[in-house]
C-alpha cells in the first residue's frame, strides 16, 4: 500500500508539471526499484504495472493526441514507459535476489564459523593439559582453563607475563628451547616447577613455533602436563625393581658372612676370657668385638630387608601399639633430655589389620630416624588417625635438619643413610614393609624445616578374622 501510494503521489506530481512533457516521469524508477529491493521480482512488476496504468491513464485522459497532433508521439512515450518500467523492475529485482541469496550464504557461513569457534574454545577449554601461546619473545598472549589450574593462576593474569616464569621453569631454559626450535619441529623436556601456591609439581612441557597461514612464525605454542603423580609412580617401580635385586644380593651376602663373623667373633671371646690380655691387645680385641657386633646388625636388617618373613596380619588398635612402642623409645639412647615426643590421636582406639611385628619395626626405624635428624633436640610428633572410611594414617613429623630434592629422592634406597652410624637400610626397610600392607608413604621435608614421613594403610586385610576376643564395636572398625 505504501508503495502504491507513492506511485500516486509521483503520478500527481508528473500531472502538475506537465504530464506527457512533464520530466519528472523518471521519478516512478524510484518506487518500483525499491519494491524490487523489498518485495523481489514479483513485487517489482507488480508495482511496474500499477505505475503504468497509472501514468498511462493520465496521459490518455489529458487527450495528448488533440493536444500535439501526433498520436504516435503517445504510443512512443507510453511504449518507452513501459519497458523502462519492466527493465528497472527486472534488473532491481536480479540485484535483489543476488544479494538475498548471497546475505544467506554469508549468514549460513557466519553461523558456521560461530560453531566452529564455539567448538574449538570448548575443545581448548575442556583439555585437562595445560596450552600457553606466545608471541616470539616469548611474552604469553593466551593460557586455557587446563594451564591456569595446573599453574594456579587466572587466565587473564598471565598475558604478558614470561612463559617459563607462569611456569615455575628457570628463564635460562627458554634460550635453550628456541635454540633447538631452530633445527626441530618440535621439543620436549620435564622439569620440577614450583606453581602459583608454592608446590612442587612434575611438569612434562612440549614446545612448538606458532605459524600463520602463509608459514610465518608468529610465536610459539607450550603444552603441558602435570606428571607428578606418574613421576612418582615411575621412580617408585624403579625402587621397588632396585630393592628386589638388592634383596636377593643381601639375602646372599647375609647367609655367607654370618657363619665365619660368629665364628671369629666367638674366638675373639674365648681368647679375651682366657688369655687375659691387657693394654693394646685388649683394645684391639674389644674393637673386634664392637665391629662385629655392629656387622652381626648390619647382617640382620640385611636379612629383614631380603627375607622379612611371612606376612601375618591381625586386628591391631594402633594408638596402643604407638603407647607401647614410646616406653621403649623413651628408654632409648636415641631420646635425650633436648627431645620431647608428643601424640595426637584421632581418636582413643584406631583399629586395623597390620602384622603388628613388622609395624612395631616401621614405628621404631622412623622414630629413631627423626630423633637422629634433631641432633640438637626439637619435638617429634606422632600423629594415628582416620586416613579415609578404609585407611588409617600414621605420620611422624620432627623438627630436624630436613633434607633437599637429591636426599629426599634417595631416602627409601638402600645404603644411602644421612646418619654415620647408620646402615642405610632402616627406611629401605619401612619401605618395603609398608608396601607389604598394600600401603603408601609420603615424604615432605626442606632443608632446615624439619621431616614428615606419612603412612597410609588399608584398614582391612583379607583373610582377618574378626573373631578375636576383640570387642564387637572395635571388630566392626571402630576409630
Amino acid at each position: 500500500m505504501q508503495l502504491v501510494g507513492d506511485a500516486a503521489v509521483v503520478t500527481a506530481f508528473v500531472r502538475i508539471t506537465g504530464g506527457l512533457e512533464s520530466p519528472m516521469s523518471f521519478l516512478y524508477l524510484l518506487p518500483i526499484a525499491v519494491a524490487s529491493m523489498l518485495l523481489y521480482r514479483r513485487g517489482g512488476l507488480v508495482l511496474a504495472c500499477a505505475s503504468f496504468a497509472m501514468y498511462a491513464g493520465l496521459i490518455v485522459r489529458a487527450d495528448a493526441g488533440s493536444r500535439f497532433g501526433e498520436p504516435w508521439r503517445v504510443w512512443y512515450v507510453l511504449v518507452a514507459h513501459a519497458v523502462a518500467f519492466t527493465a528497472v523492475a527486472l534488473l532491481a529485482s536480479y540485484l535483489s535476489e543476488r544479494v538475498r541469496v548471497q546475505n544467506r550464504e554469508l549468514d549460513l557461513r557466519e553461523g558456521a564459523v560461530a560453531r566452529l569457534q564455539a567448538l574449538n574454545e570448548n575443545i581448548i577449554a575442556s583439555i585437562h593439559s595445560g596450552l600457553l601461546t606466545t608471541d616470539l619473545s616469548g611474552q604469553i598472549n593466551f593460557m586455557n582453563r587446563g594451564g591456569a589450574e595446573i599453574t594456579g593462576r587466572p587466565q587473564d593474569a598471565v598475558e604478558g607475563r614470561p612463559v617459563m616464569e607462569v611456569l615455575g621453569v628457570e628463564p635460562a631454559v627458554l634460550d635453550d628451547v628456541l635454540a633447538q626450535l631452530r633445527s626441530r619441529r618440535r621439543v620436549r623436556f620435564e622439569r620440577t616447577a614450583t606453581v602459583a601456591s608454592g608446590a612442587k609439581v612434575f611438569l612434562g612441557v612440549a614446545a612448538s613455533v606458532l605459524k600463520d597461514s602463509a608459514g610465518e612464525p608468529l610465536g610459539y605454542i607450550f603444552t603441558f602436563q602435570d606428571l607428578t603423580d606418574v613421576h612418582a609412580q615411575e621412580q617408585h617401580e624403579r625402587l621397588k625393581e632396585r630393592m628386589a635385586a638388592l634383596g636377593q644380593m643381601a639375602a646372599g651376602m647375609a647367609h655367607e658372612l654370618r657363619n665365619p663373623l660368629a665364628a671369629i667373633s666367638g674366638s675373639v671371646q674365648y681368647l679375651k676370657g682366657s688369655l687375659k690380655p691387657q693394654g693394646e691387645t685388649l683394645d684391639l680385641m674389644d674393637i673386634i668385638l664392637r665391629e662385629s657386633q655392629r656387622l652381626d646388625q648390619t647382617i640382620k636388617d640385611f636379612l629383614t630387608f631380603a627375607r622379612p618373613g611371612r606376612f601375618a596380619p591381625q586386628r591391631v588398635d594402633l594408638v596402643r601399639l604407638v603407647e607401647d612402642h614410646l616406653k621403649l623409645l623413651r628408654k632409648s639412647r636415641e631420646l635425650t633430655g633436648a627431645h620431647r615426643v608428643e601424640t595426637r590421636y584421632g581418636a582413643g582406639e584406631v583399629w586395623c589389620d597390620v602384622d603388628p611385628n613388622r609395624m612395631k619395626q616401621v614405628v621404631w626405624n622412623l622414630s629413631t630416624n627423626a630423633l637422629k635428624a634433631m641432633p640438637h633436640g626439637g619435638a617429634l610428633t606422632i600423629a594415628v588417625g582416620s586416613g579415609g572410611e578404609d585407611e588409617v594414617r600414621l605420620a611422624f613429623t620432627d623438627e630436624g635438619v630436613g633434607m633437599d630434592d637429591r636426599m629426599r629422592d634417595g631416602y627409601f634406597q638402600p645404603f644411602r643413610s644421612a646418619f654415620d652410624e647408620g646402615t642405610g637400610l632402616g627406611a629401605a626397610i619401612v619401605y618395603r614393609l609398608v608396601e607389604e600392607h598394600g600401603g603408601r608413604i609420603d615424604l615432605a621435608s626442606e632443608p632446615g624445616r624439619g621431616t614428615t614421613v606419612e603412612i597410609v594403610v588399608p584398614r582391612r586385610q583379607a583373610g582377618v578374622q574378626d573373631d578375636m576376643g576383640i570387642p564387637a564395636e572395635a571388630a566392626g572398625g571402630r576409630s
